[in-house]
C-alpha cells in the first residue's frame, strides 16, 4: 500500500464543514474560518405582513364598534342613553311610525294600556282609526318632565289630523306623556296617566 500523495496547502479537502486544507499549521488563527469556508446562510426572515394587517383590521373593528356606540347612545338608542334623548327618541319614533303607517302601527309602540285600549276598538271604531291620516313634521322636543317612571313632554312641529268627512286639523305643539315599561319609554295617553 503506498500513502496519498501531499496535497497542496491551500486546496480545500472537503465539503464546507469538514477540516480544510490550511486548517492546520501555517492556516489561519484558530476560531477564524479558512479560505474557502463560508457562514452557514441565515434562514429567511418571516413576514409580520400577516400579523399587520391584522392587528390593523382588529384596531379598525375595535375603533368602529366604539364609534357606533358613541353615535348610537348620542341619538338615544342604548343604555347608557340620559332618559331625556331615550324620551326624545320614543316620541320621535312613535310619530314617525304614525306618519308613515297610521294609527294601528305607532299604537303597537305605545304602553301596554293604549295598546289594550285599540285591541279592544269595536270594528267601526277601528275603520275610522284606518282611515284617518296624520302628518307630522318635529321641530322639536321640549320641556321634558320625568317623575319616576312617567314623564311628559311637549311636541313642536306641524301635527295635523286628517278625517274623513272633516276639515284638516293642524297643531304647532302637543304634550305628551310617556311611561317607562320595562326600561323603555313609550307613549303612553291612556285616561290614567292624563292626571
Amino acid at each position: 500500500m503506498t500513502n496519498p500523495p501531499d496535497l497542496p496547502e491551500n486546496l480545500p479537502s472537503g465539503p464546507p464543514g469538514y477540516p480544510h486544507a490550511g486548517s492546520g499549521p501555517g492556516g489561519p488563527p484558530p476560531g477564524q474560518p479558512g479560505p474557502d469556508v463560508f457562514p452557514p446562510p441565515q434562514p429567511p426572515k418571516k413576514s409580520r405582513t400577516g400579523l399587520f394587517i391584522t392587528l390593523g383590521v382588529v384596531a379598525l373593528v375595535v375603533i368602529g364598534a366604539l364609534i357606533t356606540g358613541i353615535v348610537l347612545t348620542m341619538q338615544g338608542r342604548t343604555p347608557l342613553a340620559s332618559d331625556e334623548k331615550k324620551i326624545e327618541v320614543a316620541i320621535r319614533d312613535f310619530y314617525d311610525t304614525l306618519d308613515s303607517d297610521g294609527f294601528i302601527a305607532a299604537a303597537q309602540l305605545a304602553c301596554q294600556a293604549d295598546r289594550s285600549e285599540i285591541d279592544n276598538l269595536s270594528a267601526e271604531q277601528r275603520q275610522q282609526f284606518d282611515s284617518a291620516s296624520v302628518s307630522v313634521v318635529i321641530d322639536e322636543v321640549t320641556d321634558i318632565v320625568i317623575t319616576g317612571d312617567t314623564a311628559k313632554a311637549t311636541v313642536v312641529g306641524e301635527l295635523t289630523l286628517t278625517v274623513e268627512g272633516s276639515e284638516p286639523n293642524t297643531e304647532d305643539s302637543t304634550e305628551e306623556h310617556l311611561l317607562n315599561e320595562d326600561g323603555t319609554w313609550k307613549i303612553c295617553s291612556a285616561p290614567a296617566m292624563r292626571r
